[in-house]
């Protein structure tokens, strides 16, 4: 099969040897991969022969020997810790959402980073109906889905987003308050849904709520961030929840189940996928330059072929 691999130091499209399923695992024709920031920078620190790729949507081609989970011919999505970037893939059966039939794959390719990762710091926060939410980065894939979701929770969604020509967008998906910056932000936020680092992550924890959460899933800054400790404790239970989404289904905190709802409310017109770039996966160096580079919102899909 064909993969992309790192060698010398860069991606190349390669020839490699098909990957074996193990006793619990589908082995898949991948149809569809989506890029996410983290595993982009995870490329530069991998070994030498790394299968990078987190997001994948595909059609099963062979079944544990158990014959647990769906059978050959199913459509599935799943996340993976690296290996999506190939023609075909393992997938944990465990990990595993079937996919309607009326959800594209490059559609269905998005949901398992980015709205995983949404539905799991909406866990974190409790009940949101009438709560107050602030999403930073609110233009990427995971500021949409946040939007979407926390207006189908019932939550007042204050969204941070630079993009001026992506508010209107945004307004649509549910936000009923746009800032350009997070300085911008009034109130307090029940729960603020943090991207950013740096200064935005210490300004995330002035402005949660007495017994809120600020839920911290990056730093796309790749800055440090200074705290005042008098912002944490003069608020109660307020907190600070660092979000890992492997460690949160490796716990079984989050998984395929969530991931199938997710799926539902897609394929019902409830929730609609970020999806902002279409490309064959011939295009991969030149996708994740532009994702670097803030070229486009949303998130980038390729299809393999």
């Amino acid at each position: 099969m064909k993969a992309w691999v790192k060698r010398d130091g860069e991606l190349r499209l390669c020839d490699v040897p098909d990957p074996v399923a193990g006793a619990d695992e589908l082995l898949i024709r991948v149809g569809a991969v989506s890029l996410n920031r983290g595993e982009i920078r995870t490329v530069a620190r991998a070994a030498e022969g790394t299968i990078p790729g987190w997001d994948v949507a595909g059609t099963v081609v062979a079944t544990p020997l158990n014959r647990n989970g769906p059978g050959e011919g199913a459509r599935v999505a799943s996340v993976l810790r690296g290996g999506g970037w190939a023609e075909l893939a393992t997938v944990p059966v465990a990990q595993a959402a079937l996919v309607p039939d009326e959800v594209d794959l490059e559609v269905a390719a998005t949901l398992p980073i980015a709205a995983l990762t949404v539905v799991r710091a909406f866990d974190v926060a409790g009940r949101l109906l009438g709560k107050r939410l602030l999403v930073t980065g609110g233009s990427g894939g995971v500021g949409q889905f946040a939007i979407q979701l926390g207006a189908i929770a019932g939550a007042h969604v204050c969204a941070v987003s630079a993009r001026q020509s992506e508010h209107e967008h945004l307004k649509g998906l549910g936000a009923a308050e746009i800032v350009a910056s997070i300085d911008d932000a009034g109130g307090s936020f029940d729960l603020v849904l943090e991207s950013v680092g740096g200064p935005s992550l210490a300004k995330a924890v002035e402005l949660v709520a007495r017994g809120g959460v600020v839920v911290t899933i990056g730093n796309s800054s790749e800055r440090d961030t200074t705290l005042n400790a008098r912002d944490i404790y003069s608020k109660g239970a307020a907190r600070i929840y660092g979000l890992l989404i492997f460690e949160e289904i490796e716990s079984r905190r989050i998984g395929a189940r969530e991931l199938a709802q997710l799926m539902d409310l897609v394929r019902t017109g409830r929730l609609r996928a970020p999806v902002a770039v279409r490309r064959s996966w011939t295009e991969l160096p030149e996708t994740i330059s532009e994702l670097e580079r803030r070229v486009f919102a949303g998130k980038a899909v390729l299809q393999v072929a």
